[in-house]
């Protein structure tokens, strides 16, 4: 009698003893997908007891991702419900992720599901191999299609209670839209959720083609009887002949010359491409029979056409074209510092006229923040923003990541190849963060991209063209790295078309209102600070910026107990310095005096809006100014 064979998770452990402990390939255990993601990660300099760190990003930047994936958002919003509505009895948690693994939404089983799962799901999480290691979301975003994570197949330790299912979304353009994905902490197998995750990806992706602008939409069937069998061959087409988009079924059945990675790039596919005989015939074709006609392809197949849609005449010709549009007046953040919008409305001239940008600042000053700024008040709004912290990615990956490979073109390179952050941010911005750690041979190879708008892929001789708006950032000296041969000076004047300098904290003249607005985002409005905590906080040097204030506020916001404003003793990271004991009665004194001038500094001398920023009454100010007489 045959042993029984063995369940998926004994599979999967084993597979993992062979490879973690023994550096062994674990042929026929595991998926191929999760070995070239585990080799990956390894790569990376990764280890599989590193800690996994769920952090959502900025306010600004999550504002970003859902202003640029509202398209995916309402397509997917009936195929998600549904999708939450089949699985959340089985202990599911449902997320969709962008193109690039970030959250947009979560729903499902979430309220009793552990800690580390509540962490992960939510909107704005990086999601991708590069965040979080193997998981089927990873899995589906580099290999292009449906796959299961099963416990011990994750990578990391950290992510061993998750069991997942994941399906890609792809756009009509066959570029990738998105992840949908299914998640519990239960260690039972479940099949059936590849197959569910998998109908709802398609929906969504049927959703996305039908909001998709066309003059004509081609539904293409072997069968000649029954068309609405085979809905799923989709074709979206423009007024003269050139195909808009294709669903993925549709794209596979037609072969390579089907893809849509060169749409909008030079390489547009038209009807005469795919089909014998001319676009018009056979729209003429449609509008006379009243079923489908007959369209045979270059290589001698025939399949049954009818429309999908409305086919109408050729539209007439188009208006002329209108002057493109101003950026949209988003609000500037508060930056605690008069100085810095005005340097922002400069910089937002100097793209709008085709310069790019550069950061200054110390680590955590805000560039990120200012970088989304500048992406979503420029005329470039409506493109993506792309950000690549060049210190944040070992020296070995950055090139691919940067620009992207095919396949095969090393080991552990994704199925079907890669784009590269800048092939990603074409017809948007590209922000290089903390380009002073780039390494200097990249350096070199940025430079020619700059310079000529051009890219190869990693293993590739084929260049395609490329258009973006640059913005870097550092906290480097790129003088002093420029002297020390550290960093190219032809790049430096390339990416320094104008600078924007942020200054600290401890250096910022109107770090109030700062405090004021950070404390409203933290606690949706409903805290303040009295005015011996302001205090507090305008002594503290700060020497982490506007991350170490954002955490001290959250953890104070925390503490406190609800409704009551927050007090020095919230705040106990923040030590009051220590004074010189004949000065330490006065020590309260002198740190109220000081936030007093601040708060009349920023105010121009006006009392009443001075109180208003020490949370204090005006009568109150006024006695207290009385009392400094």
């Amino acid at each position: 009698m045959n042993p029984p064979a063995p369940s998926p998770l004994e599979r999967a452990i084993v597979a993992r003893q062979a490879y973690f402990e023994h550096g062994l390939k674990p042929d026929d255990l595991i998926d191929e997908a999760i070995f070239r993601s585990w080799t990956r990660c390894t790569a990376a300099d990764r280890r599989e007891r590193d800690p996994v760190e769920f952090e959502p990003v900025g306010r600004a930047m999550l504002r970003g991702l859902l202003e640029r994936g509202q398209p995916l958002l309402q397509a997917a919003a009936g195929p998600l419900d549904k999708l939450a509505r089949a699985v959340s009895g089985a202990g599911y948690a449902v997320l969709m992720t962008d193109g690039a693994g970030y959250a947009l939404s979560v729903g499902g089983a979430l309220n009793d599901r552990p800690h580390p799962m509540r962490l992960a799901f939510r909107q704005g999480v990086d999601l991708s191999e590069g965040a979080i290691g193997t998981s089927a979301m990873s899995c589906a975003l580099s290999e292009r299609r449906a796959i299961r994570v099963f416990g011990p197949e994750h990578f990391f330790s950290a992510t061993r209670m998750f069991h997942c299912a994941a399906a890609p979304i792809l756009a009509p353009d066959g570029s990738l839209a998105g992840v949908v994905d299914i998640t519990r902490d239960s260690p039972r197998p479940d099949f059936g959720a590849l197959a569910l995750v998998s109908q709802c990806a398609r929906a969504i992706e049927r959703e996305l083609f039908r909001a998709r602008p066309a003059a004509h939409t081609l539904t293409l069937s072997w069968d000649d009887s029954r068309p609405e069998d085979a809905q799923d061959l989709l074709v979206a087409l423009g007024a003269d002949g050139e195909i808009l988009g294709m669903n993925e079924q549709a794209r596979r059945f037609l072969g390579e010359r089907g893809e849509g990675g060169d749409h909008g790039r030079g390489a547009a596919l038209h009807f005469g491409d795919l089909f014998e005989g001319r676009f018009q015939a056979c729209m003429d074709a449609l509008r006379q029979a009243r079923g489908p006609v007959p369209l045979r392809l270059h290589s001698g197949l025939c399949l049954f056409a009818s429309a999908g849609g409305p086919v109408q005449p050729a539209l007439a010709a188009p208006p002329p074209a209108r002057p493109p549009a101003a950026p949209p007046q988003t609000v500037l953040p508060e930056f605690g510092d008069a100085g810095i919008p005005r340097q922002l409305e400069t910089a937002l001239r100097a793209l709008a006229n085709h310069l790019p940008v550069l950061l200054l600042g110390e680590t955590g000053s805000g560039k990120e923040v200012a970088a989304d700024c500048l992406h979503r008040r420029s005329p470039r709004a409506a493109g993506p923003l792309v950000a690549l912290n060049c210190a944040a990615i070992p020296e070995t990956l950055i090139e691919s990541e940067l620009f992207g490979h095919v396949e095969g073109a090393y080991t552990g390179a994704r199925r079907g190849g890669m784009p590269g952050k800048i092939e990603l941010a074409d017809g948007g911005s590209l922000f290089l963060d903390e380009i002073g750690d780039m390494p200097m041979a990249l350096q070199a190879r940025l430079l020619r991209v700059l310079e000529t708008r051009e890219l190869s892929r990693l293993g590739s001789t084929a260049s395609r063209r490329v258009d973006f708006q640059l913005i870097c950032a550092t906290h480097r000296d790129l003088q002093q790295a420029m002297g020390e041969g550290r960093f190219r000076a032809d790049l430096y004047y390339r990416i320094a078309g104008f600078t924007v300098t942020l200054p600290p904290l401890r250096e910022r003249c109107g770090l109030a209102a700062l405090m004021e607005a950070l404390l409203a985002e933290v606690s949706a409005g409903h805290r303040s600070l009295a005015p011996a905590a302001l205090a507090r906080l305008l002594a503290h040097p700060w020497p982490g910026n506007a991350r170490e204030l954002r955490h001290a506020l959250t953890y104070a916001h925390t503490v406190a107990e609800p409704g009551r404003p927050l007090q020095p003793d919230d705040f106990p990271a923040l030590a009051p310095p220590q004074a010189a004991p004949a000065a330490a009665s006065g020590l309260l004194a002198t740190l109220e005096e000081e936030a007093i001038q601040r708060a009349l500094k920023e105010t121009s001398g006006k009392v009443a809006a001075a109180a208003r920023l020490l949370g204090m009454s005006r009568a109150t100010l006024y006695r207290r100014l009385r009392g400094r007489r």
